[in-house]
């Protein structure tokens, strides 16, 4: 299967109101469209290990930084923590990508 080429711009931010530990993944698209996303999230560190994973489809619309979700994570000094975000387009996937939790802060 070939991922599709839909030239759009993710990110990570942190609510603009929102308490310390929020991240919210961001996608731009040039075009108006539809996609599905899967966001897995595994903080490891001296506690053990968390995981969250969320999924959904959102619709873009051209132009405008869309939010897909919001979440809540404490991050310890010794705490390893990365969100991976996959992004499909009419079932084909879009694209792969893969930040450190403390890009969003």
């Amino acid at each position: 299967m070939m991922a599709a080429d839909l030239n759009l711009r993710v990110w990570l931010g942190s609510g603009a109101d929102a308490q310390a530990g929020m991240i919210v993944p961001y996608v731009q698209s040039p075009a108006h469209r539809i996609i599905d996303y899967r966001i897995r999230v595994i903080k490891q560190g001296p506690s053990g290990t968390s995981r969250i994973a969320q999924s959904g489809s959102v619709d873009l619309p051209a132009g405008r930084p869309t939010a897909l979700t919001r979440f809540s994570i404490s991050i310890g000094a010794h705490d390893q923590c990365q969100v991976e975000l996959l992004i499909f387009s009419q079932g084909i996937q879009a694209g792969t990508y893969r930040f450190a939790c403390a890009s969003a802060f």
